[in-house]
């Protein structure tokens, strides 16, 4: 290697290691308040995974980690601030970084938060997952590009996200949720259920209360369990599969414009015997069961 090549790998070398120092920022928050159970707790940050669990603390824990290019770790701020409405946190980027770099940033985050269960929460992040779990309280807010993961929950909950999944478990109270593109899995929910999806899949599994599961382009599965207070499950591109108690007391009004209706309870029937549609009482009649899908099969059926 002559003098000039052996300059050249130095620069590279010496820019290179530059470089990697100047991505490798990071920092933390953490702070802590005392409270009392039945409050509210909001976060909105412009990026960041949200975890929530609920304890028998009188405390609101907020840790967050900040990892990414140093200049970007650095601008991003957080605060939080306790007033008679409750604990707010707050996570922002310059003005300047959301205009030029919005959703293109090396920034990492994550927010781990602790809330006496029996908390309120209000969750607002434009670019992460919200986890929430072990809280009685009401639950509001959502997501603008992550997944949305919820564990026994006591309360209403009402939550969207535009681009990502839906898993849910454990839930005593009403729900609706809705997001633009991803699959919804729920289990074992007392209370109405009220889903919507843009483009995935809707599976139910043990519901007791009202039913309503709508997606433009795939399948509905659910288990509907206890007294029937209606069903209404419609679907543009797949097929529905809706299990129900054996002495459930219903109204049936099943249609597919591109498949086959089927139901397993004996039915006494109105209007004319079709294929593609069956519409008629069970046990007398009941709540409706609204059955409708564009593209594919509906099944009615009674559960094992």
């Amino acid at each position: 290697m002559n003098h000039f090549s052996g300059k050249i790998a130095l620069f590279l070398f010496i820019f290179a290691v530059s470089f990697a120092a100047a991505l490798a920022g990071e920092k933390t928050f953490d702070k802590k308040f005392a409270v009392t159970p039945g409050g509210t707790f909001a976060i909105k940050t412009d990026v960041g995974n949200v975890d929530i669990v609920g304890t028998d603390s009188k405390e609101v824990s907020v840790y967050a980690t900040v990892e990414g290019r140093q200049r970007d770790v650095d601008e991003f701020e957080i605060a939080a601030s306790q007033s008679s409405a409750g604990i707010e946190v707050t996570g922002k980027m310059p003005r300047k970084s959301k205009w030029f770099n919005w959703g293109n940033n090396s920034l990492n985050v994550s927010f781990t938060i602790k809330v006496p269960k029996e908390f309120n929460l209000r969750m607002e992040t434009s670019g992460g997952d919200i986890h929430v779990g072990s809280v009685q309280g009401t639950l509001n807010g959502g997501t603008s590009g992550g997944n949305i993961t919820l564990n026994a929950i006591t309360g209403s909950i009402d939550l969207e996200t535009s681009g990502g999944d839906i898993r849910v478990e454990k839930v005593t109270g009403q729900l609706r949720m809705e997001t633009s593109g991803g699959d919804i899995r729920i289990a074992d929910v007392k209370g109405d259920v009220d889903v919507n999806t843009s483009g995935g899949n809707v599976t139910l599994n043990m519901i007791e209360g009202k039913v309503r599961a709508e997606t433009s382009g795939g399948n509905i599965t659910m288990k509907v369990k206890a007294s029937n207070k209606g069903v209404h499950a419609e679907t543009s591109g797949g097929n529905i599969d809706i299990m129900l108690p054996k002495n459930i007391n219903a109204n049936i009004d099943a249609a597919t414009s591109g498949g086959e209706v089927s139901c397993d309870f004996p039915i006494t029937m109105s209007g004319k015997i079709s294929e593609s549609r069956i519409r008629g009482t069970v046990n007398g009649g009941g709540s409706t069961i609204y059955a409708h899908t564009s593209g594919g099969n509906v099944r009615i059926r009674g559960m094992e």
